[in-house]
């Protein structure tokens, strides 16, 4: 997989630009205004919260929020973007929001139970395939001590490989020493930066893609910062000894430098409208629970006392998600 797969037209996006700029490191910036513009489009949205009581059982409750199906909509609907949990102990209600409609299911769960699939997101193609699916636990690690693990699975198809033009190995090449400038070290780092790249576009965490929308300004501070601390990695990770820690934050800025000093994209023009299979589905998971938080990989609030994580499905398209969080209770 090379680091300008992301950004090419595939399954994850469809957005045409008048001009892009050429080169792999400079395609991580593209990614982020791609994907930004993405969402202008309205996409659904989904909010998965779990709620462990003190006896280890736990309320889970999905908010679903999306647009209805109507003709001319090219947006998925909600209906079209989730498959909707079914089954014995769903209770559901029926909302809306501004201009968009909310389904919510709720469940009651029993101490060490666990749930399969009730977080089903479908592939944005009239295939109707499932490209995002889950699995819950909230199970007992110690005798007031509960362990909640979610696991997203990537079900869809594959982010397509279109290769590294030479264009984009000479570009690498150029900003490395002259003694490891090699064709197999431009696009092992390229590789090695693109599957660092995928958490910090999608999360979780706080998905920069997210943040372009919004605050276009912070957004290039963040993703100066946030690559630089990416290719800081990979150098270290691919050549070790080879470079010199100063070499190596040397080389990192001029990669950088050399993204932003390229054209950026030109917004595409809204009345040529959005093909269905270029959206994009923001997930919020939240876990509250009395007690104490021992330890997770998510955010916590500690006004609310509970940890969230923000993402989007195509976290999960390199390698499954696990998110995680220990409680005591009282």
């Amino acid at each position: 997989m090379s680091l300008a797969a992301i950004c090419q037209p595939s399954k994850f996006m469809t957005t045409t630009f008048a001009s892009r700029t050429m080169g792999a490191m400079r395609n991580i910036f593209v990614c982020g205004a791609v994907l930004a513009l993405a969402l202008l489009t309205g996409c659904a949205r989904a909010r998965v919260t779990t709620e462990i009581h003190p006896d280890g059982s736990w309320t889970r409750t999905l908010l679903l929020t999306g647009s209805e199906k109507k003709e001319g909509n090219m947006a998925p609907s909600i209906g079209d973007t989730f498959v909707f949990p079914s089954g014995p102990g769903w209770k559901v209600s029926d909302g809306k929001q501004q201009n968009d409609i909310t389904k919510t299911f709720e469940r009651v769960v029993a101490a060490g139970g666990s749930l399969k699939g009730d977080l089903s997101v479908s592939d944005d193609t009239a295939s109707a395939k499932l490209k995002l699916v889950n699995e819950v636990t909230v199970t007992r690690v110690g005798p007031r001590r509960f362990e909640y693990r979610e696991t997203l699975r990537w079900t869809g198809a594959p982010p397509k490989d279109t290769g590294m033009k030479p264009a984009d190995v000479a570009d690498i090449k150029a900003v490395l020493p002259k003694a490891l400038a090699t064709d197999a070290n431009a696009r092992a780092l390229a590789d090695r930066t693109y599957a660092l790249a995928m958490p910090m576009m999608f999360g979780p965490g706080e998905p920069l893609l997210a943040i372009s929308l919004m605050h276009p300004d912070l957004a290039e501070r963040r993703l100066r910062q946030r690559i630089g601390t990416i290719l800081l990695k990979a150098l270290e990770e691919q050549f070790g000894n080879q470079m010199k820690p100063e070499e190596r934050r040397e080389l990192a800025r001029k990669l950088i430098d050399k993204t932003f000093a390229s054209t950026r994209p030109s917004q595409p023009d809204p009345s040529a409208g959005q093909q269905k299979n270029g959206s994009l589905t923001p997930l919020m998971f939240v876990l509250r629970a009395p007690g104490k938080l021992v330890s997770s990989n998510g955010e916590f609030d500690e006004l609310s006392g509970e940890v969230y994580w923000a993402l989007f499905p195509e976290a999960a398209s390199l390698q499954p998600v696990v998110l995680t969080a220990v409680f005591e209770l009282p």
